[in-house]
């Protein structure tokens, strides 16, 4: 998922926590964005017509506080699982929630040996540019991975046909499932 996707829905998501439209200044506060990040997200929301400026104010249309409540209420119910700040990542996973339901059977991902495939079902990270970096690799709760190679101090995965390099103190707090289930989401059919 792109940043400017994520964003909006951020945008969105805190409108409906609000209950007010936000300002850019609470956006960016939110998101641990720039303004000009900000900017290009509204534009997107108006082209959508999901969202309008209103001077320093974001403020939904039908179409989007429909879309808000959505994305409110799913992350509401991530929240109650994992807390708020982890609830940012887990919101824009899309069909990838049955997870969430079995991250009591997870364990470190750091424990995988080679060639032990798995998915990701949680993040137990409290900084929003790791997590953000992480997304940016699509490495998010619901992703299936496999362990290319372990070193000391890092955790080489493929993660849909990309090598992605994970430092092993995040390897570490990062929490998965060994293999999928029989029936489990997002198992390849």
């Amino acid at each position: 998922m792109g940043w400017k996707k994520v964003l909006m829905e951020d945008i969105l998501r805190l409108a409906r926590e609000k209950g007010s439209p936000p300002s850019f200044g609470d956006v960016m506060e939110d998101s641990k964005v720039t303004r000009e990040e900000v900017e290009e997200a509204v534009r997107e929301l108006e082209r959508k017509n999901l969202a309008r400026r209103e001077g320093e104010r974001i403020v939904l249309t039908e179409e989007g506080e429909k879309a808000a409540e959505v994305i409110y209420d799913y992350h509401r119910t991530v929240e109650q699982f994992f807390g708020h700040k982890v609830a940012h990542s887990f919101e824009h996973m899309d069909d990838r929630v049955g997870y969430i339901e079995k991250a009591g059977n997870s364990i470190p991902i750091s424990t995988f040996k080679p060639n032990e495939e798995g998915v990701l079902v949680s993040m137990e990270l409290e900084n929003p540019k790791a997590i953000a970096r992480l997304m940016g690799v699509d490495l998010i709760p619901g992703t299936r991975f496999r362990v290319i190679k372990i070193g000391r101090d890092l955790l080489v995965l493929d993660v849909s046909g990309r090598l992605v390099m994970v430092d092993g103190r995040v390897a570490g707090k990062l929490r998965g499932m060994k293999a999928y289930e029989e029936g489990s989401p997002g198992r390849p059919a």
